[in-house]
């Protein structure tokens, strides 16, 4: 039985959209209400988190626990060390990560979780500075943190409201909140961020420029006053589909693509006489020596006319070489 037979037997698409919107708009709300009434305490714990120098602990149990995980990984991500630590585990001999002195991330939707209640006066034992992202304030959780951020909701979104779903929405944004102000605090900075993600599509955008661009005889340049015929010669040799026009000591003057040329023929010039300086772009797009593969891509998404080549120039604006979007993708 086909998927679509399925869907009209049962008869539950118009209500399930239904059902799905209501969940959607009930976390946006809880989103909304802690957005309305921003706690200072958001800010109290940035500036703890981003000036300890060990790694930050987020701590949670159950589902919580999972949004302690996700938070982690994205504070990690934006440069603050952090690991995740189940709270469960923690009373089994894993709290012997946590060291004298450091911030401790909670997160609990009722601030009565047991697992965490247990393990609460051997962290204060060690002097760990104690963050919570706690549903009930006047929980046993929330009155023992040193930090305490309301993640209050008036209620959880699916049909029976027992089941964590505005709760861990709010728990989530409000990480991902302290991950990023955090970050931003510091300093971390998008190279920093490629530096972090050696791996796929991310690490290849901090590969240097200098590295795949053509350079020597791989790189097609003529100089301003060479003729027609010896610049489609360059274009051709080279596969770029452009040429640099520089003058004799190497800067860059202009850029010639094979659209230039062949607007020209369509003007019925004279092509034989006409020089490259007469068809170059004198203000072309350019790249710095010293940008990545992540700025060049960066500068062919924005480009609506659709670069597909990018002299690479030095701050004296002297040509060092020529990058082509063929070569990014490849990089």
């Amino acid at each position: 039985m086909k998927l679509g037979a399925i869907v009209r037997a049962l008869d539950t698409t118009a209500p399930a959209l239904g059902w799905a919107g209501e969940v959607i708009a009930a976390e946006r709300r809880a989103l909304e209400a802690f957005e309305a009434v921003l706690p200072p305490a958001l800010g109290d714990a940035v500036a703890v988190i981003a000036g300890q120098a060990s790694p930050l602990t987020c701590l949670g149990m159950g589902k919580s626990g999972l949004i302690a995980a996700k938070v982690a990984a994205t504070f990690s991500s934006l440069g603050t060390p952090a690991f995740a630590l189940n709270a469960g585990e923690a009373a089994h001999g894993d709290l012997g990560a946590v060291q004298d002195g450091n911030v401790v991330l909670l997160f609990s939707n009722s601030g009565t979780t047991d697992e965490i209640l247990r393990i609460l006066p051997l962290l204060k034992a060690r002097a760990c500075v104690l963050i919570g992202v706690v549903g009930r304030p006047d929980s046993p959780l929330g009155r023992a943190v040193d930090i305490l951020i309301p993640a209050v909701i008036a209620g959880e979104a699916d049909h029976i409201g027992m089941a964590p779903t505005a709760s861990t929405t709010l728990q989530l944004a409000i990480g991902d909140a302290l991950a990023v102000a955090v970050s931003r605090t510091r300093g971390f900075t998008r190279l920093d961020f490629l530096r972090h993600h050696p791996a796929g599509l991310l690490g290849r955008q901090s590969i240097p420029v200098r590295t795949l661009m053509r350079v020597g005889d791989e790189l097609p340049t003529v100089l301003p006053d060479a003729p027609i015929a010896d610049l489609l010669a360059v274009m051709s040799a080279q596969r770029m589909g452009a040429a640099c026009v520089v003058d004799r000591e190497g800067l860059l003057l202009g850029l010639v693509v094979d659209g230039d040329v062949r607007r020209h023929f369509q003007s019925r010039r004279d092509v034989y006489e006409t020089p490259a300086a007469a068809l170059m772009q004198p203000h072309p797009h350019v790249i710095d020596l010293a940008a990545t593969l992540g700025d060049a891509m960066l500068m062919l998404r924005e480009h609506e006319g659709g670069l597909l080549v990018l002299p690479v120039v030095d701050g004296e604006g002297r040509l060092h070489g020529m990058v082509h979007a063929k070569d990014m993708m490849n990089g």
